[in-house]
């Protein structure tokens, strides 16, 4: 699912969200730099949030890269916490 937010009839926040039937995950949060700090963000998490519940999704996840102090910080303040996984990925394409 893609939601977003958008103001004057411009886009200026978006998320996915996916269900695989076991946990729901968020993707991509993101807001336009001149919009941060007035909610957007948060609302767009607890939309993803009740959209997920309304599925019977008993869990949301999502990933932060390392080095990334504030989004850690941001998404704490949001009750996300920290879990105890380690995520493996692979390169199916080579970066150019």
């Amino acid at each position: 699912m893609l939601i977003g937010a958008d103001e004057l009839d411009r886009p200026i926040a978006s998320a996915m969200v996916g269900y695989d039937g076991h946990r729901g995950w968020l993707y991509y949060l993101a807001v336009d730099t001149q919009w941060r700090g007035r909610g957007y963000g948060r609302a767009l998490v607890e939309r993803a949030e009740t959209l997920l519940i309304e599925r019977g999704c008993p869990k949301l996840m999502l990933m932060v890269r390392q080095g990334q102090p504030s989004l850690e910080r941001y998404y704490h303040q949001l009750g996300f916490s920290d879990s105890e996984t380690v995520t493996l990925g692979k390169r199916l394409i080579r970066d150019e």
